[in-house]
């Protein structure tokens, strides 16, 4: 038996995973004895795979035995298409009194200790974004259903490589070096492509959220660097390292990361023993993106150490094809920095979960110290939006 556990907590019609892949970008797997009833989850019989599913229990789809938990509904599934009330708006053309044409000139407004809201209107925005303001921001952008990536209406785009810029942050299209920020429904994109570093979201800073945010990049896609950082129902796109940091907790959630090229997705890179970056990605999916020009069936690896005391955990995470059934690799022939890793895998399933583990890597029963009260700390309920959970 395999158990599907939905990510998106909505009614609505569910067909079967199989036939309908795109839809099944909605579930991520996780082993029958990992699912556990909790708070807002419904229970009883699931109808047939055409039908309308309203409770969460098991069904058959092909002769096999699946169970679906569908929890309660939430506010988020919702269209956000006009700006809460006192949110600072930007509209690309237009504009109206008060309102900015750049997301870049709505921030340089903001004072630098309230708490501050800003609403983008659809549009694909051409630029480079800096935030240091220190007061609390959050950052909604305009979408048909908050609930997913694919909804959203807004990109902020921008083309420039590490090379150029000096730095691996200084490439970034959304560059984030604050505390306290929230981000909904923006897509940002680095349309530099293959042949250097060029990065989507730099973020330096604690209690950072990222929801059903699209990140899209080739090489060091999202530099995840410094403090606690949540991402939660989000779409993350690259080819090499397109997820790397040197010192944040990074947990990842009800995701899909896809992979564009050959590579690893993960590069974690502690400056030593005592720094405790861990980037733990959970109950999301692993896939070839659309984008892909060639098959990518065992080219993609789950990670590999920047430097020798890397860690990186997938739990409860579907792995397609396209993993290498080695699942993870060394930083390269000379330098190969596994005498102090810390890669594991916890009740992941797919066919990329099978295959023949290196010795510097292990699976696990239990997902004990990777949650996100593990990673994130105790208080991890007080500033991660719950909707995306």
């Amino acid at each position: 038996m395999r158990a599907y556990r939905a990510c998106a907590r909505s009614f609505g019609r569910f067909k079967s995973p199989e036939q309908y892949p795109a839809l099944f970008m909605e579930f991520t797997h996780t082993p029958t004895h990992a699912l556990k009833s909790s708070a807002g989850c419904l229970s009883g019989p699931i109808p047939a795979s055409s039908e309308e599913v309203t409770t969460s229990g098991e069904y058959s789809v092909k002769g096999e035995s699946l169970v679906l938990v569908i929890a309660s509904p939430l506010e988020k599934r919702v269209s956000r298409t006009s700006p809460p009330s006192g949110a600072v708006v930007v509209r690309q053309s237009g504009t109206q009194s008060g309102e900015f044409s750049t997301l870049q000139a709505a921030i340089n407004s903001l004072d630098d200790s309230s708490s501050k809201t800003i609403f983008i209107f659809p549009g694909t925005y051409n630029e480079q974004i800096s935030i240091t303001r220190s007061g609390p921001l959050t950052i909604m952008g305009s979408t048909t259903n908050t609930a997913t990536q694919t909804a959203n209406q807004v990109t902020i785009q921008h083309s420039l490589s590490a090379a150029a810029a000096g730095s691996d942050d200084a490439s970034g299209t959304f560059r984030v070096h604050k505390d306290n920020l929230k981000l909904y429904n923006v897509n940002v994109k680095n349309t530099f492509g293959i042949g250097s570093q060029a990065i989507a979201l730099s973020s330096y800073g604690n209690q950072l959220g990222y929801y059903a945010v699209g990140l899209y990049g080739y090489q060091d896609t999202l530099l995840t660097n410094q403090g606690n950082q949540y991402f939660g129902a989000s779409y993350i796109e690259g080819a090499v390292d397109f997820i790397f940091g040197q010192h944040a907790r990074t947990f990842i959630h009800g995701s899909t990361i896809a992979s564009v090229g050959a590579g690893a997705i993960t590069a974690d890179g502690p400056s030593d023993a005592s720094d405790q970056s861990l980037f733990v990605i959970d109950s999301s999916s692993v896939i070839q993106s659309s984008a892909a020009t060639t098959s990518l069936t065992g080219q993609v690896f789950l990670g590999r150490p920047w430097t020798q005391w890397a860690r990186v955990a997938f739990t409860n995470t579907m792995l397609s094809s396209v993993i290498n059934s080695a699942g993870w690799e060394q930083w390269n022939a000379a330098t190969p920095n596994t005498a102090d890793v810390e890669f594991v895998e916890v009740n992941n399933s797919g066919p990329g979960a099978s295959g023949t583990r290196p010795s510097f890597a292990k699976k696990l029963t239990s997902t004990a110290g990777f949650t996100a009260a593990d990673v994130l700390g105790s208080s991890w309920t007080s500033w991660v939006d719950q909707s995306y959970v």
